[in-house]
């Protein structure tokens, strides 16, 4: 379900124009990123530069990202592994208040959770109505958070609050008191705390490098591929 890849490659092609060789695809989708969010009127950070590209994809790592089915205590885990604790977590989390997904992510909360013959109790009534009409068809999209969608701010931790998480690991921040705390305090704090916040935990994400990759990786000329195979 990710989109906008084809970006990545008109700025690498203007990119290797100038600089033939020299910026990975990995740095360019950092930045891309990074400048998306502050489009949306999200917070700037500062990037470290100098990744490399793997030459290497092995589909089964992509299943140790989290899928939105998970528990918090898994959440909370997988961060850890990472060297990201549970403030990270619910700071990176408030992402989801700009982007959409697909309504089968969600489908599974509204009719028949965990076979209780109701939508899933951690949601609000009036908004498991409104996905209930919105997602008929799982292949269509809904709005991560639909209250002020395309804006970089704080209303995903009050939609919370209000039982209004989209996806149950999201609400599920708000009903653990381990994670608790943290979103309360975005919610009735400023935009600039949970800006602030977001930035340095997107930094130290950011600094996340597999070393492997540094020591054998490359810069990729096209980032669909990569430039030979070591045998």
């Amino acid at each position: 379900t990710l989109r906008g890849f084809e970006v990545v490659d008109d700025i690498k092609k203007e990119v290797e124009k100038k600089c033939p060789k020299t910026v990975s695809c990995a740095d360019i989708l950092t930045a891309a990123s990074r400048d998306a969010t502050v489009i949306q009127g999200g917070p700037y950070w500062s990037i470290p530069y100098g990744r490399k590209d793997g030459k290497v994809s092995i589909d089964k790592e992509a299943e140790s990202v989290p899928t939105a089915h998970e528990n918090v205590t898994s959440l909370i885990e997988f961060y850890q592994s990472k060297g990201l604790n549970a403030l990270d977590l619910v700071a990176l989390s408030g992402a989801h208040t700009i982007g959409r997904t697909s309504c089968e992510t969600i489908q599974h909360r509204l009719y028949d959770y965990e076979g209780t013959g109701k939508p899933d109790s951690l949601l609000d009534e009036r908004y498991a109505n409104y996905l209930t009409r919105k997602c008929r068809w799982g292949s269509d999209y809904v709005e991560l958070e639909g209250m002020s969608p395309g804006k970089f701010n704080n209303q995903y931790y009050k939609n919370l609050q209000k039982k209004m998480g989209l996806l149950r690991t999201d609400q599920m921040l708000y009903a653990d008191s381990r994670t608790s705390p943290f979103v309360n305090a975005m919610a009735y704090a400023p935009d600039s705390v949970f800006h602030n916040q977001f930035a340095a935990s997107m930094t130290k994400f950011g600094n996340i490098l597999d070393p492997e990759v540094q020591e054998g990786g490359e810069v990729r000329a096209d980032c669909g591929y990569v430039n030979s195979y070591d045998y």
